[in-house]
């Protein structure tokens, strides 16, 4: 009878040892944010950035006085000239918005080439880090409720990444 009691309280101990998961967490959305690289291109892309601005900026003053010459024209002009100058207006803020749409999408990509990269190097990391560390799972910071800070590798992995040299192709608008 002991032994039946001593064999069914070590086949629980180890059989609950043996079904334990080596579970870690980081926050990857940090670890991409903080990227040295992202910020040397961020601060490529504002250099870049500065003299297209100013050029956009006196654009869309051109058009808003445009705008307020068609407003004064409105009791002056014969219907027919008011709707051509209208026409012209809308074709030229057309123009206008086509233009910082292209403006923005050149950078986005940009970014988003970068983060690409980014997170290649990251999987490579953790597919590393959890085969020397025999880790079974790892999960997002933001797919938990409640964890210890014990198992949070955010900041080791971040430094692994921060150390790998990426290539940044910026193009300048």
């Amino acid at each position: 009878m002991k032994f039946r009691i001593i064999l069914t309280f070590l086949f629980f101990i180890f059989s609950s040892s043996a079904f334990t998961t080596n579970i870690r967490v980081l926050d990857f959305q940090k670890i991409i944010e903080n990227n040295i690289n992202l910020t040397i291109l961020y601060d490529q892309i504002d250099k870049d950035q500065e003299i297209h601005k100013k050029k956009l900026k006196n654009e869309e003053l051109n058009l808003q006085d445009q705008l307020t010459k068609i407003e004064e024209l409105n009791l002056i002009l014969e219907p027919t000239e008011m709707q051509k100058e209208i026409e012209n207006y809308n074709q030229e803020l057309k123009y206008f918005n086509d233009k910082v749409e292209k403006f923005n999408l050149h950078y986005d990509l940009q970014i988003n080439n970068l983060k690409n990269k980014i997170i290649n190097i990251i999987l490579d990391e953790l597919k590393k880090f959890s085969e020397v560390n025999n880790i079974d799972l790892i999960l997002d910071s933001n797919n938990y409720i409640l964890s210890s800070n014990s198992i949070n590798i955010t900041d080791l992995i971040q430094d692994q990444v921060n150390k790998k040299k990426i290539e940044i192709n910026f193009e300048q608008y």
